[in-house]
């Protein structure tokens, strides 16, 4: 009975509009990994466009004076084997793990700001989504003769093990969601929470997924800036999603008027 009573009330706690609103959250959020994954059949498909232009972005950053990739794995590969170890673990867990850990938390502690960190995250989702047809990118570890380390093939579970090749669209560099979802969290953490320590955590985190994501070869430093510009989309997707609540809720409150006036008329 303890053991029940306890999953409620945890239950309880984590979905405080309802198990319903819950799990439509869920289903949003979600629903994307699926796009994404079908995303990957288009993608396996145009390697040689995702070469070419992969090459035609690190002529462009050689122009801007950005094309730092190298010098920062270099320097990675080169330095106590801690730092390698740091940026291979931070890209594998901040994209799913961190991400989820800390949605969860918001919606259960902080309900009332999860919607804008939610449409953030589905606004940089969506243009991603664009952008992986109209501009298919190879990452840096996959440009032949680019001189770049693959770091994450050491590990037992990598972008290449048959799972994570299903799921992943290989040619999806630009623009960097990792960043996205790390500047979203930051930004989140620094308002919503307390301490000290959790805030500066927070406030160094986009710079840690941003040194994780070069260092192991995966992208470049102008999917960073698509990472952040991604985001300029969430306006846009903040007013579709207030429209589509407003509908929900009128929905809703009429339903409840119908109800409530069929009841008067039973008990009458």
């Amino acid at each position: 009975m303890r053991i029940r009573a306890r999953g409620a009330a945890f239950w309880t706690g984590l979905t405080p509009r309802g198990p319903r609103h819950f799990l439509l959250q869920v289903a949003l959020l979600g629903s994307f990994e699926i796009v994404y994954a079908l995303s990957g059949i288009y993608g396996r498909h145009v390697n040689g466009t995702a070469v070419a232009n992969a090459r035609g972005l690190l002529d462009l950053e050689r122009t801007l004076g950005v094309d730092w990739e190298h010098a920062i794995q270099n320097w990675t590969l080169q330095a106590p084997h801690i730092f390698l170890t740091v940026a291979n673990r931070t890209y594998f867990i901040s994209q799913f793990t961190v991400s989820t850990l800390f949605l969860l938390w918001v919606y259960a502690r902080r309900n009332e700001h999860f919607e804008r960190a939610r449409n953030a995250l589905l606004a940089a989702n969506y243009v991603s989504v664009v952008v992986m047809f109209v501009y298919p990118l190879a990452p840096p570890r996959a440009l032949p003769g680019g001189g770049f380390v693959d770091t994450l093939d050491a590990n037992a579970v990598n972008l290449h093990s048959s799972v994570i090749n299903t799921l992943n669209n290989p040619n999806s560099a630009m623009p960097s969601l990792h960043v996205a979802y790390a500047v979203v969290l930051g930004v989140t953490g620094v308002l919503l929470t307390r301490s000290i320590a959790a805030r500066t955590f927070w406030a160094l985190y986009p710079a840690l997924v941003t040194y994780s994501i070069i260092a192991t070869g995966n992208h470049f430093v102008l999917d960073v800036a698509g990472g952040v510009l991604a985001l300029i989309a969430t306006p846009i997707v903040d007013r579709a999603a207030g429209r589509i609540s407003a509908r929900w809720n009128q929905r809703r409150a009429g339903r409840n008027t119908w109800l409530q006036a069929e009841r008067e008329g039973a008990s009458g």
